[in-house]
This record gives structure tokens, sequence and C-alpha cells, in this order.
């Protein structure tokens, strides 16, 4: 068997906590988690304790980089630390697995991809876990298989009060984001449609704030144009909810239709229905082995830095259209 991949976990937040750490113990003997490191001392030592086995502690991610024995390194930091640490990570050697969005603007992004590709044959991963959404990949191959026909129109719809526990993320209310929630959500969204239908290429959205505590603005509906000549709508508010909202996907087709969430895929044709139901609490662990998977033997894996920077370039687009008030053509990067 070969050794396990060692890693270091960059960030000590809630979704480290909740999902980064439990997900890399998950992987077993395929990677052994080396360091923790947090800008605080007290927020490594609580993660180092859910890790069952001693992990060294860093409040200085230089001293972290610098030890050669960590082969990898998970990114989980505020979106405007993430390209700062990726840089440094790959500049140092290591193999990275960075949360997304890969960052704030386009501009950004490609400026690090650009700059990655000095640091040779590192894998860097942009964390996306809608990409490994089993009912998302199976909705994609049913409409790939022609089970609705011709995909022709397309809603996504999805009301997501920001809960109380996330309130203390002084980073995401503090209005110096670029796009606010709407980036940070937007493109787990644009990454499932486009999983689903391929490339979207152009858009027109509206952008308005309910609430002071979600600057700049915390919902947005937008139209949008695929490549395929599928028209769809996306809208997405952050600051109210209903138990009557959708968290679904809705595919019109020719000869059928389909509604696809996290846990469900359900397809319609001929009068008849086929309910598929999914674990929507695996993503991350999968997204992660696929890293490791990469790392150890070089594995190909879906989310590719490109992947990110396409995500990123729908949602700026969107958020340019709501600026200017005009159709915004998507980039395309992919």
């Amino acid at each position: 068997m070969s050794r396990p991949v060692r890693i270091a976990l960059i960030g000590a937040g809630a979704f480290v906590r909740k999902a980064h750490a439990p997900s890399l113990l998950e992987l077993g003997n395929a990677v052994q988690i080396a360091a923790v490191y947090s800008r605080t001392q007290a927020s490594a030592e609580t993660v180092a304790e859910s890790i069952p086995y001693d992990v060294d502690i860093y409040t200085d991610i230089g001293a972290l980089l610098a030890d050669e024995s960590i082969e990898a390194v998970d990114i989980v930091l505020p979106i405007p630390l993430l390209p700062e640490a990726v840089s440094q990570a790959l500049a140092a050697g290591k193999h990275v697995f960075s949360e997304k969005p890969i960052a704030q603007t386009v501009a950004e992004a490609q400026a690090l991809i650009a700059a990655s590709r000095s640091c040779g044959d590192r894998v860097w991963m942009v964390g996306e876990n809608w990409r490994y959404e089993e009912a998302f990949q199976a909705a994609a191959r049913a409409v790939e298989a022609g089970r609705i026909g011709q995909p022709l129109f397309c809603d996504l719809s999805l009301q997501l009060p920001i809960r109380a526990e996330y309130q203390g993320a002084t980073w995401r209310n503090s209005g110096e984001m670029l796009g606010g929630y709407l980036l940070d959500g937007g493109v787990h969204h644009v990454a499932g449609l486009r999983v689903v239908l391929g490339e979207i290429e152009s858009v027109s959205a509206l952008t308005t704030a309910h609430r002071e505590d979600l600057p700049p603005a915390d919902t947005m509906s937008a139209a949008l144009r695929f490549s395929n000549g599928v028209v769809g709508t996306y809208l997405i508010t952050y600051a109210v909810g209903s138990s009557l909202g959708s968290d679904a996907v809705h595919i019109g087709g020719s000869e059928g239709s389909l509604r696809v969430s996290r846990g469900e895929l359900v397809l319609e044709r001929d009068g008849e229905r086929e309910c598929q139901a999914f674990d929507v609490l695996i993503s991350v662990r999968e997204e992660l082995a696929a890293f490791v998977a990469a790392v150890r033997d070089g594995t190909s894996h879906r989310n590719s830095p490109q992947e990110a920077l396409q995500d990123l370039a729908v949602v700026e687009a969107m958020l340019a259209s709501a600026r200017t008030g005009t159709l915004q053509r998507v980039e395309r990067h992919v």
C-alpha cells in the first residue's frame, strides 16, 4: 500500500471543522493530517483536538510551508486571503487544494493561474463540491443520453437566508468582498448548472439589497443563455426564506423534463416518473479523495483552476450586468 499523503490544513474555521477535517479522516490510510494552521493558536488547537492522533500546530504560514515533510495543503481561508496563500503554497512546492471561489475577480484568478505555471507539476485543485454531487452528475448523463430530448429551458430558484452562526464571520459581512454572498454561493450554483447543461454564454441580471448585514447585495435575478441554445433563469436570495421555496434545477426538454437537487433526481417522460435519491453529505469527501488520488497517482479530477475561473466569470458577468444594466457576454476560459 502506498504511504499516506501528508497534508496540512490551512485554516481552522467552521467549514474545516464541519467538513474538511472529517472528510480527510474518512479517507483512512490514504492521507495523514500532519499539521493545522490558523492565525490564532486556540483555533488551530480546536481543530487538532478533533484529529485522533498528534498533529503540529502553526500560527506562521511561512513556517508551515517550509516543512518539507508536508506534501500538500488544504487551504480553507476567507476569500480575500485565498489567492496569496495559494501563491505561497505553490511557490513552496506543495500540492494545493484551495476552497472556492478561486479569487474575487477574473483578473486576479487569471494572474494566479499564470503564476502557477512556473510551479512545475504540482496539483492545484480548486474546491467545488457541486461538481462531485452525484445527483448533478446523474442529471448530466441523463441529458447527454437524450432522456428528456433536446433541453430547451431551465430554472433555478434558491432561498438561502443567512443563519446566525455565520454572522460572526466579519469578512463576509464587511462589504469589502466583491459580490458578497452572491459571489460566494453563486460559483456553486453556476458550477451545478454547467455540469448539467454546459457553458453559459451570456447573462442579464438585477441585484438588490434587503438586509444591511449582507452587503453589497443579497438578492439577484438573472436570465441565462447557454451555448447549446437553452435559456434559463436564476434567482437567489440570502435575505429571507420560505418553506414554500424550491432548491432544485428544473430542466424542460422536447420529450420530457427533469428536476435535480443535491439529494434527488426526478425524470418525467411519457407520463412516467423515475426518482433517484443521493447522499448529499459525501461530496466534500469525494472531491478531497480525488485530490489525494491526483497527488498520489496523477489521476485526473474535475476541479481544475480553469473550471473554477469559468464559474467565477459567469458570476462576475452577472454582477457587471446588474451594475451596468446591460447584457453581458461570458468570456470562455475552458
